[in-house]
């Protein structure tokens, strides 16, 4: 049976939950949380100019409709699902880690539509697989196409199937040919799920041209550490000065920086990376600056570029930045390219991004009320206070990874990172070749998880 026609759709993918359990001291009623949720809005949100007044609210409401109610029209995005609003009202079943990717398979997945005839199919294609995880044991890849689980191909029937659960078998496949049809390959079987650490460093990699030479770096989210909860766990950050050391030790001068599937994620980190990448001379200068409701002008803050021992000691001195992008692309990754474009020549590769030009607080107050609330709070924008980028950057060069077969990360086949390295030395890496699919219709749909499309900031 051949199948045609396929459609992509880019899915998030760690179902969250915790890692370390505590008692939560939950309180009688809804009324109590609601009270808390409405006082924490009307103080801190972007919007609460636009909240009704209190004594026309119902506290004894379910909390999540309730917050809901009280979201402007102008949180988020109208979605192809719908309205996708940015603040966020979370569940706590622990005071830590619902940011880890505990009780998973370990890899990212798109979506394809296929259609044979009257039938039509759902098969994934991997976006990457994390370390130490069960995909990784089963010896899956990037670029695989999944066909079918447990002895059926042709179909998904539910892709919650693929995050997390008992043992399962995969059915591959490959691309014919004509790029059009799909034939099974082998199995693979996936272990049951387990907690997995979901790094945000997914690869990094050095490329010598002449004098050129080229760092590379796929960064997926921006984090601290493991646990986006520990504010004292900094094991990220630590790492990610190191690796720049080693850059900056072997003479790095040009740089690619891969967040297509970066939603985004602590400003923090944001900060620490920008300030690895610019131009010495910028370092002490404004990176962005974050402006809250007219409650809080004391808040209003001017996030500078670091200039710390420890930043200098990694820090590249670039005078330019070729940044990797897709549909989901959001937040602090922009943050990265909004700012640093006040100081660098920045160009984008890949395609249109999310478009997010305003920032969350988190209101963690598990313990107390069973809640985790990140309301909007501030706009962001960079030192010559732009902040245009409502509806995504518009690549300088688009390109559509979908197109082709996916290449690894780092690896010069990637038409994303060959586009830079060619925009840099002047060469076309030697590509392999591979059947376009120009017939591909494809959807992009960013991921709406809590972990994805942030710019966070803690509670002061």
């Amino acid at each position: 049976m051949n199948y045609k026609h396929y459609t992509i759709v880019i899915l998030s993918l760690l179902a969250f939950s915790a890692c370390e359990k505590e008692d939560i001291d939950s309180p009688t009623t809804d009324n109590e949380v609601n009270q808390w949720i409405e006082q924490t809005m009307r103080d801190n949100y972007l919007w609460y100019s636009e909240f009704p007044d209190k004594s026309s609210l119902d506290f004894t409401a379910d909390p999540e409709a309730f917050f809901t109610g009280l979201l402007s029209d102008k949180d988020g995005k109208d979605l192809s699902e719908g309205h996708h609003y940015f603040s966020q009202l979370e569940k706590a079943v622990a005071t830590k880690s619902i940011y880890n990717a505990s009780d998973s398979y370990g890899f990212d997945f798109a979506t394809s539509s296929l259609k044979d005839g009257s039938n039509t199919y759902k098969i994934a294609i991997v976006l990457y697989v994390l370390k130490d995880s069960p995909a990784e044991e089963a010896g899956l890849k990037r670029g695989d196409w999944i066909l079918g689980v447990n002895g059926s191909w042709g179909t998904i029937q539910d892709y919650d199937i693929l995050r997390n659960g008992g043992s399962i078998s995969l059915q591959l496949g490959e691309a014919q040919e004509n790029g059009n049809e799909l034939a099974p390959t082998r199995k693979v079987t996936l272990n049951a799920s387990r907690a997995v650490e979901d790094t945000p460093f997914l690869k990094d990699s050095v490329y010598t041209y002449g004098n050129k030479r080229i760092g590379y770096l796929m960064y997926n989210h921006f984090a601290a550490g493991p646990d986006e909860y520990d504010y004292n766990d900094t094991s990220y950050n630590l790492y990610l000065r190191q690796l720049f050391e080693k850059f900056k030790s072997r003479t790095v001068n040009e740089f690619v920086l891969d967040l297509r599937y970066n939603g985004g994620g602590l400003v923090s980190s944001a900060q620490l990376l920008a300030s690895l990448l610019a131009s010495e001379s910028a370092l002490g200068q404004p990176l962005c600056i974050m402006e809250y409701n007219d409650k809080n002008s004391d808040k209003n803050e001017t996030l500078p570029l670091l200039k710390t021992t420890e930043v200098m000691a990694g820090n590249l001195n670039l005078q330019r930045l070729f940044v990797l992008t897709g549909s989901t692309t959001a937040s602090a990754s922009e943050l990265i390219i909004n700012s640093l474009r006040s100081y660098l020549d920045v160009r984008v590769i890949g395609k249109q991004t999310f478009g997010k030009t305003v920032g969350m607080t988190i209101y963690n107050e598990s313990k107390k009320y069973g809640w985790i609330l990140s309301p909007v709070t501030f706009h962001i924008y960079n030192k010559d206070r732009k902040a245009d980028y409502e509806d995504g950057f518009h690549p300088d060069v688009a390109i559509d990874e979908f197109k082709s077969d996916l290449a690894g990360f780092g690896d010069l086949n990637d038409p994303l990172l060959g586009q830079a390295v060619y925009e840099i030395t002047g060469q076309s890496p030697l590509l392999r070749s591979a059947t376009p699919r120009d017939n591909r219709e494809i959807q992009y749909n960013p991921p709406l998880s809590y972990k994805d499309n942030l710019l966070l900031i803690p509670k002061e």
